[in-house]
């Protein structure tokens, strides 16, 4: 009689810890307030910002190595390891593609809703020689975020299930942002829109870390977030109307998760129908 094979049984990832959690918000906000303060106080200009983001930017890192678990080599518990070279270049495709076609939407609803062109955009072709340059300076400084939030924090609360995860760590990532925020001083109206537009496309960023295995996915496509996005929005639309503002805002917000959503199911499809496919626990979606 032959010996039937063998069940493989689910690998089940611990219960997300609420210590661990709080404390690695806790010394990330605590990092981004205390470099928010001299903005707030007046002892720096707003221009002096892009000296103080980058520094912020390292805290998710900081506190993702100090609050992780010791099983792991620290590159794997923040998931900047690469399981499938393939696979990371197929979530590299899906995110350069996501992080243009929502903003083009965005500009094509406006122009449908009557808002007017830019006066002062600049030429494509200064464009296309910016953007690149852009995307590589902005991937490097996402390296700290990104290792934190959908690094340690999404292998942490994983147990959650897909859309709680990321919505969570969308609603932390915000928290995180606010004292810079407030601390510039940003209108009510754009302050909500910077801060919605984070919450938004969190689940996105979770996406590509999810299909591919790695947060070196979300890391491109918080590059692409801050350059492409950028550069396509605030060169295509003038200055536009409240209702008009807030109609594009509600309906990009729609379409980042939206593609998000697309983005999970096909790579969820990808992997169950690709030999070889990086194993692990099926991540449940909620």
């Amino acid at each position: 009689m032959s010996t039937p094979p063998a069940v493989a049984q689910p690998v089940l990832a611990p219960a997300p810890s609420l210590r661990r959690v709080l404390a690695f918000l806790g010394i990330a906000l605590a990092v981004s307030t205390a470099l928010s303060l001299p903005f707030a106080f007046g002892a720096l200009p707003p221009a002096a910002v892009g000296l103080a983001v980058p520094l912020a930017q390292l805290s998710p890192l900081l506190a993702a190595l100090l609050v992780r678990r010791r099983g792991a080599p620290w590159w794997r518990a923040l998931a900047l390891a690469v399981p499938s070279w393939r696979a990371l270049g197929v979530a590299a495709l899906a995110a350069i593609a996501a992080f243009v076609a929502v903003p083009l939407a965005r500009v094509l609803i406006g122009l449908g809703a009557g808002a007017p062109p830019s006066a002062d955009a600049l030429p494509l072709s200064s464009l296309l020689l910016a953007v690149p340059a852009v995307l590589v300076m902005q991937s490097l400084f996402a390296i700290g975020e990104e290792a934190g939030w959908r690094g340690w924090l999404h292998g942490e609360l994983r147990p959650l299930g897909f859309w709680p995860m990321s919505l969570l760590i969308g609603a932390m990532w915000a928290v995180w942002h606010a004292p810079i925020v407030l601390a510039l001083g940003l209108a009510p109206r754009e302050a909500v829109t910077y801060l919605g537009t984070i919450v938004a496309v969190a689940p996105l960023l979770s996406a590509l870390r999810e299909v591919s295995g790695t947060a070196w996915a979300a890391v491109l496509g918080h590059g692409l977030l801050n350059s492409a996005r950028v550069a396509i929005e605030q060169n295509v639309l003038g200055p536009l109307e409240p209702g008009t503002a807030w109609l594009l805002d509600l309906s990009s917000w729609a379409l980042w998760l939206a593609v998000a959503a697309v983005v999970l199911h096909l790579g969820g499809r990808r992997r169950a129908t690709t030999p070889g496919a990086v194993s692990g626990a099926a991540l449940p979606v909620r």
